[in-house]
């Protein structure tokens, strides 16, 4: 149907279609002029014939006429007593016998209105001449022919009455006909002057049409091929059509939109060259070529590293759309910020990088950090923009653009150190911390095997009994040279260098000895780094391990923080899944201080809920620490999940979190976490 459809609506179907309507009228046309000139034909042939007829009518009455002068003239002697030869009687009835054999007229040569009145004539001549030759039969006997003479007579005006209607009947058929031919010739002389008025109609109307349909279209396409060859757009008249004109058009119009789309693309490559597509600032190309500029040309600059302050969790848990908006509001605010020779730019994610000239009389960027955080603290949409600041000086702090950037991203990184939302100017002291943090990464690689990682464990118990129900898992390092280094920052380092992996599954091995001795009812609890959730293989490998020890999995708890269903939510989900259908219990532990605690519950059924030691310890003097535990505890009861309550160090925050209905605690009030060395069995 559709090829049907696309064939009707072509110029080669619409064309033959108008050339056989044409043709199919001439047909017509020549059709009715046939047949009328056949009409006028038959008409013309029947007037003939009744000319013939009338011509015959006129001879036979003649012929009738002298055999009545005969036939009185030879009774009228006989009469008058004269003789008449025999033989002039006997021809005479020779002729009415050859008359009365002859007389039969044909019904083809007589038009059918005539015919009862030529029988009726027929039928009176015969009558006559039966009368004739009865008179001549009786011309011997003069009184019998006297009697029979009368009868003739009558008959003979019978017969000539017949035949003047017989007569009369033709002279106005062939005057009726002599009327129908003229009237035929006269519409056949109209038809003759319509049929060509509508041939010129017809022929002006096909002529009109090629002109509309087919040249006028054409020539606009041939000013639009030359206008797009001159450059310009001249969009053809014909592109809604569906015939080859139409398909011709849009073809053209197609490769002047493909040209215009290449000419358009070339230019966004030009642009993207040169900008960030989300923000518009500079990209990093023309930052390192403006950066490279400014220090060849000797001139003194700052060069400012920035970087957003929890962006991620803002983008992981509002949406893309929303970190998108957020970024491009910081763009807008930190262009707001500079001055008109200052270059912006976005250096990938959320990091940006300001280029700016230092005036004569100023030392520093101190202005321009001041002017920034105070349009930043202006901006009043949500969420609000916070961002760190890192600062390099050149020529002071370098000479070379790695150099420099370098001492800025180190400036930043203290800035984020100490507390984030604050600027830093660099110093050679930044510079001893990053060579520090780089060499407590070398020696975190080999503190596994010098058994300088060790478990320590603490103890939870039931809050209503204080009976101990389990232990959890704590990672301590003992450095030989600088002692006990903080957990958090050796798992930092661990995370950051791609450590925490196999620190963790060795961890997890000698958890699993040790717990392999306690009572069957304890459990065992492990931290899981949200980093580790990113391997596909994690549960996998940490099943295996478990079953490999002979230890039930359902004496496992994996205590992870809500940033694990955040950042490549996905895999991390999958790999909890899998550990709790295999019987792990799942335990949100710091529950509260991230983004979206709420949020997680939702994503993910928890099988425990920690809350942060920060509010259990609060309990005693701030009021909002005691609600959020009394809440907190409220939301475990009604998703029908266990509280565990961290940070427990006195018998009135115990008491209180019994009276509010608690389930499990864990703190120094129950037992602090014991260091044990574990061997391989």
């Amino acid at each position: 149907m559709t090829w049907l459809h696309r064939r009707i609506q072509s110029l080669e179907f619409r064309f033959a279609a108008m050339l056989t309507i044409v043709l199919g009228i001439f047909m017509l046309l020549g059709g009715c002029g046939l047949l009328l000139n056949n009409q006028l034909l038959t008409m013309v042939q029947s007037t003939r014939r009744i000319a013939t007829l009338l011509d015959q009518h006129d001879k036979k009455d003649a012929q009738l006429r002298d055999f009545r002068i005969r036939v009185g003239a030879l009774t009228r002697r006989v009469e008058q007593g004269g003789s008449v030869p025999a033989q002039r009687w006997h021809m005479l009835d020779a002729s009415a016998r050859a008359w009365l054999a002859a007389s039969r007229v044909e019904d083809g040569g007589v038009p059918p209105d005539l015919v009862t009145a030529y029988d009726e004539e027929l039928a009176a001549e015969r009558q006559l001449l039966r009368t004739a030759r009865d008179v001549i039969r009786r011309v011997s006997d003069r009184d019998s022919m006297k009697r029979t003479m009368p009868v003739f007579i009558a008959e003979l005006h019978v017969l000539e009455g017949r035949r003047d209607a017989v007569h009369e009947r033709l002279i106005r058929r062939l005057g009726w006909q002599t009327r129908e031919v003229e009237a035929l010739a006269r519409r056949a002389l109209v038809q003759m002057v319509l049929a060509g008025l509508l041939v010129v109609i017809l022929v002006s109307g096909l002529i009109l049409w090629l002109r509309n349909r087919i040249m006028r279209p054409l020539m606009n396409i041939v000013a639009a091929m030359r206008a797009m060859s001159a450059g310009l757009t001249l969009e053809p008249l014909c592109l809604g059509r569906r015939d080859e004109l139409g398909e011709l058009a849009r073809g053209m119009d197609a490769l002047a939109r493909a040209a215009e789309e290449r000419e358009r693309i070339q230019r966004q490559v030009e642009y993207l060259a040169h900008h960030d597509p989300l923000t518009g600032l500079a990209n990093r190309v023309v930052f390192e070529r403006r950066l490279n500029a400014a220090l060849q040309a000797g001139r003194r600059i700052a060069l400012l590293a920035i970087d957003l302050d929890g962006f991620k969790g803002v983008n992981d848990t509002l949406g893309h759309a929303t970190g998108d908006t957020m970024l491009r509001r910081a763009s807008d605010l930190l262009a707001a910020a500079v001055g008109s020779g200052d270059t912006v730019a976005r250096i990938g994610g959320d990091e940006f990088a300001i280029i700016h000239h230092l005036a004569p009389d100023e030392q520093d960027a101190e202005a321009l950090v001041r002017r920034i955080y105070a349009i930043v603290a202006n901006d009043p949409a949500s969420p609000a923009v916070r961002m760190s600041i890192g600062v390099a000086l050149s020529p002071r702090h370098g000479r070379e653009a790695d150099e420099l950037q370098a001492c800025a991203d180190i400036a930043l990184y203290r800035a984020k150190a100490d507390g984030r939302h604050r600027a830093r100017h660099y110093d050679a002291a930044m510079d001893e911390e990053r060579r520090q943090r780089r060499w407590l990464a070398h020696e975190l690689r080999d503190a596994g095997v010098r058994g300088e990682l060790q478990l320590a464990f603490q103890p939870i118990a039931d809050c209503r009994t204080r009976r101990i129900i389990g232990q959890e898992a704590l990672a301590r390092w003992t450095h030989p040279v600088l002692g006990p280094v903080s957990p958090d920052v050796f798992i930092a380092i661990a995370e950051e260098d791609g450590m925490i992996g196999e620190i963790g599954h060795r961890l997890l091995i000698e958890a699993l000895i040790v717990a392999r001795a306690w009572p069957r009812e304890w459990m065992l609890a492990i931290n899981l780094s949200p980093v580790q959730l990113r391997d596909p293989m994690l549960a996998m490998q940490m099943l295996a391990t478990i079953l490999d020890h002979g230890f039930d999995p359902r004496r496992v708890e994996v205590e992870v923080t809500e940033g694990v269903l955040i950042e490549q939510r996905e895999t991390a989900t999958a790999n909890l899944c899998a550990l709790r259908q295999a019987g792990v219990r799942i335990v949100m532990d710091d529950f509260g201080t991230g983004y979206s605690s709420l949020s997680s519950l939702q994503q993910f059924r928890f099988d425990k809920i920690k809350i942060d030691r920060s509010f259990t310890s609060g309990m005693d003097s701030h009021g909002p620490a005691l609600s959020i535990v009394r809440a907190s505890i409220g939301l475990g009861r009604s998703l029908n999940i266990p509280i565990v309550a961290e940070g427990v160090e006195t018998e009135a925050q115990l008491a209180t979190l019994r009276e509010l209905g608690c389930d499990q605690i864990q703190g120094y009030l129950i037992g602090r976490p014991g260091v044990v060395q574990a061997r391989a069995a």
